[in-house]
Parts: structure tokens; C-alpha cells; sequence
């Protein structure tokens, strides 16, 4: 008895080390981008200014709303899979991989010929949509990344991404140095995808990752039951998260996007860290479901004390220095994006709570509670954007987020079966929880 004690407690905190070093990979991963990605991004938005920086984004929006269901909502179904069942991993890889790669052709076809009837930029708008729609023709490979996730192995995609993402921000700086034209950076888009796919396929079989690769029927028609109900929410999270830029773009200008995409950047580079963190821990939450109920309960109030605690600490430092930070990194000519950057930095708020409880909803396979609520939100979003644009511009396109932002995430509540976690997230808002918790106050008992 007291050997079979041990014996638990040593593989919990093997499992807890582990997880530890797979969120310090992602967050390595995350921390690269956040210091040289937006380091590059800066310069791209002085250097393109606000009118040319904002068709850039309206692009990259644009195919991020049509083509948001490339995943078909099952990476984390994926994952599941090859955590419950590891011997049938060939199976569920090569059924996937088919899947994704179908919907990523999809996706390129549909975006281009929604570009030729697309009135709000010119033909140079155009010519971007479709060049950056290219990068989904790759989405296939990611499916590599969801079998290093199931293994808790983050280092090796962290190593392949990073590898592109360096290689490509390397050439930007060439071409920011070279005086390349708009169309340039639209490319540099596609050819960071490829060279992520080609990293992936490296590391992947380096480690003699070999399987049979097979597509089953049966496989396939399981994931896309299950993932429906993510696909739709993605769709629907895509469209609440990006149609703000869209709809500015159609409504105002495409200079508007611009100082509008340089605030958002400013909020969007933070949210690594709850799907870093989620991402390393979500094998152990389905783990502690099948063995442990009060465990699993405690994992998740933990989980969402933490990030409560982390996206109000930033929230406030943001809120107090953001004419600062849009002036000294953006410059003058994007100024007016600091009550933008004031107003959304509090959505991250709602975002980090939100990506924590998916994790809850995936484990219960509650997925059509994660399309309600996002869908609830999206509404609310597009009607905000439609009542607020007119009147306060970008500025009410970032009050139109914010809100959205709360009711999809705390929607939840609005069902029986998620009424509980609605509860444990408002609990989670009280700064001391999480602060326990990070100074050892709170244990796992």
C-alpha cells in the first residue's frame, strides 16, 4: 500500500515535470515570436504605413475568416484519440492528414474567387487575398503537430516552426532593408507555411516516427462527428475575432485597418500563453477525468485561477501605458491606435478563460456547447461592428469585441452542463486565487 502510494506520487510529478517542459517549449516557441515577430511586424507596419499595413491585414483577416474551417475542428479530437488509443496512431494520423488536406484546397479555391468579387480593396487587394490564401494548401502537415501533442513532445514542432518562422523573418529584413514591395511580404506569408510543413515532416520521421499511414471511413466519419460542432465554433470564433478588420475595411478604409491591426497585434501576440499552457496540460486533465474526479475538478479551477490572474496583470499594464507603447513602437502616424490598444487589451481577459474552459468542454465532449456560445458571441460581434462602426469607428469595433469576447466566453454558463465551470471562472477573477496558487499557498490535495 504504502509502495503503491509512492509509486503515484513519483509519476505524478513525473507527469508535472513533463508538462512543465512541454509548456516551456511553447512558451520558448511563443517568446521568439513575441520579441522578434513583433519586432518585424513593427517594421513592417512603419515601413508599409498605415494604408498599405491595413491590406495586408485586411488579406490576412479575410482568409482567416473563409478559410476557418480548415481544421475541421478536431485537432484536440486528434490528440484525444492518440492519447486513448496510441496503437491505432497510423489510423488516426493518415485519416486526418487526408481530411485537412482536402479542406485546405477548399479553402484556397474558395478564397480566391470570393477576391474577385470582393469591392473593398483594388486589384492589388485583390492579388494579396489570393497569394496569402496559399498558405492553406499546407494545412495538411499540422496533423504532425497534434501527434507530438498527444506524446507531450512540443520540442520537436517548437524546433521545425521556429527553424521557418527564423528563416522567414530573416528574409523580411533582407527585403524591409531592400525596399521590397507589398506584394513581397503577401508571399513571405505562404513561404513561412512551407517551410513549418517541411520542418514538421523533418522532425517527424528524424525520430522514426514511422506508421502505417491508412485512411478509414469509419475514422474519418467519427472525427468529423465530433469535430463538427469545433469546426462551426472556429468558424464562428474566426469570424468574432477578425470580421472587426473586415468590416472596417468595407465600411471606413483600409488606412483605418491599419491603425486598427497595429493595436490588435499588440493584444493577439499575447494569446500564447493560455494555449501554450492549456495545450501541455490537456493530456493530463482527460487523464485525471478517467481516474481522479476531484483531481480533474481541482485541475481545472487551477487552471482558470491562473489564467484570470495573468491576463488581468497584463490587462492593467497595458491600459496604463499604451499611448507609450503604440508611439515608441509604431511611431506618430499610428498614435490614434492608442484607445484601441486601451479598450482590447481587456478582451484578453475573456480569451484566456475562454481557450481554459474549451479544454473542460473537449473533455466532456461538449463540443456543441463550444458552437453556441461562440456563435451567441460572432452574433453579437457583427451587430455591434454594424451599430458602433458608423458612428465611433475603430473605436467601436473594439467596444464591439470586448463585448462579444464575455458573453461567448462566459455563454457557457447558459447551459446546464457548463453552469459549474461558468461558476469556477467567475471565482477565478479574484486575484488572490490565482496568486495562491502561483506562491504555493494552494496545494493539490
Amino acid at each position: 500500500m504504502w509502495f503503491a502510494s509512492v509509486r503515484r506520487q513519483l509519476e505524478e510529478r513525473t507527469k508535472v515535470q513533463s508538462a512543465l517542459t512541454n509548456t516551456g517549449w511553447l512558451f520558448f516557441d511563443r517568446v521568439l515570436r513575441l520579441g522578434a515577430g513583433l519586432l518585424i511586424s513593427v517594421w513592417v507596419a512603419r515601413y508599409l504605413g498605415p494604408s498599405q499595413f491595413g491590406i495586408l491585414n485586411y488579406a490576412l483577416s479575410f482568409t482567416a475568416i473563409v478559410a476557418s474551417f480548415v481544421s475541421l475542428g478536431f485537432d484536440s479530437i486528434v490528440v484525444r484519440e492518440l492519447v486513448n488509443e496510441p496503437g491505432r496512431a497510423g489510423e488516426i494520423l493518415g485519416t486526418a492528414a487526408a481530411l485537412r488536406g482536402i479542406s485546405g484546397i477548399v479553402a484556397f479555391v474558395v478564397c480566391g474567387a470570393l477576391a474577385t468579387i470582393d469591392r473593398s480593396t483594388g486589384t492589388l487587394g485583390k492579388a494579396v487575398i489570393v497569394v496569402v490564401a496559399a498558405q492553406y494548401l499546407f494545412s495538411m502537415f499540422d496533423t504532425l503537430d497534434n501527434f507530438f501533442q498527444s506524446r507531450v513532445r512540443s520540442k520537436y514542432p517548437v524546433i521545425a516552426r521556429n527553424t521557418a518562422f527564423l528563416i522567414s523573418s530573416a528574409v523580411k529584413i533582407i527585403c524591409l532593408l531592400l525596399g521590397a514591395s507589398l506584394m513581397t511580404f503577401a508571399v513571405l506569408v505562404t513561404v513561412e507555411s512551407v517551410l513549418a510543413a517541411l520542418g514538421l515532416l523533418i522532425v517527424f520521421f528524424r525520430r522514426g516516427e514511422n506508421f502505417h499511414w491508412s485512411f478509414r471511413s469509419a475514422r474519418a466519419m467519427m472525427l468529423l462527428r465530433d469535430g463538427l460542432p469545433l469546426a462551426l465554433a472556429g468558424i464562428a470564433i474566426m469570424i468574432y475575432m477578425k470580421i472587426d478588420q473586415v468590416m472596417l475595411g468595407n465600411m471606413v478604409d483600409t488606412h483605418v485597418v491599419g491603425l486598427y491591426a497595429a493595436a490588435v497585434k499588440m493584444v493577439e501576440v499575447w494569446y500564447f500563453v493560455p494555449m501554450a499552457i492549456t495545450t501541455s496540460i490537456f493530456p493530463y486533465i482527460v487523464e485525471a477525468r478517467k481516474t481522479d474526479p476531484p483531481l480533474y475538478k481541482r485541475r481545472l479551477q487551477q487552471l482558470y485561477d491562473v489564467m484570470s490572474l495573468m491576463s488581468i496583470t497584463l490587462a492593467i499594464i497595458i491600459t496604463a501605458t499604451s499611448p507609450l507603447i503604440i508611439k515608441a513602437l509604431y511611431g506618430v502616424q499610428y498614435a490614434e491606435a492608442a484607445p484601441v490598444l486601451t479598450i482590447y487589451i481587456w478582451s484578453g481577459v475573456a480569451t484566456f478563460l475562454g481557450v481554459a474552459s474549451s479544454q473542460f468542454l473537449t473533455a466532456e465532449n461538449l463540443t456543441r456547447i463550444s458552437l453556441w456560445r461562440t456563435v451567441v458571441g460572432g452574433i453579437v460581434n457583427v451587430g455591434l461592428n454594424f451599430l458602433l462602426i458608423p458612428s465611433y469607428g475603430m473605436i467601436g469595433s473594439a467596444v464591439a469585441t470586448l463585448i462579444s469576447y464575455i458573453i461567448a466566453t462566459f455563454g457557457i454558463a447558459m447551459f446546464r452542463a457548463g453552469r459549474e465551470q461558468g461558476v469556477m471562472m467567475l471565482k477565478s477573477l479574484f486575484f488572490l486565487r490565482g496568486l495562491a496558487l502561483l506562491t504555493g499557498i494552494t496545494n493539490d490535495r
